[in-house]
């Protein structure tokens, strides 16, 4: 996937260059920590185990909390 160039203006006539510099320095922070998460490398976990982690599917039934306390 190819990265989109935003463009950015300032519309103050008055804002100095590091004020200027400041705020696109901001807005492209902005941009960078709310862009959407990259694409893995292409390696995918198998449906089914996609599908067993989201329901919570065990591979070993959990025992019963008192199992193998003593009876006596």
């Amino acid at each position: 996937m190819s990265e989109q160039a935003t463009q950015i203006e300032i519309g103050s006539p008055g804002a100095s260059e590091a004020e200027a510099a400041a705020v696109v320095a901001a807005l492209r922070r902005f941009l960078d920590d709310n862009a959407p998460a990259a694409a893995g490398d292409g390696e995918r976990q198998p449906a089914w185990l996609a599908a067993a982690l989201s329901e919570g599917v065990q591979r070993q039934p959990q025992l019963p909390s008192n199992w193998g306390a003593s009876r006596a």
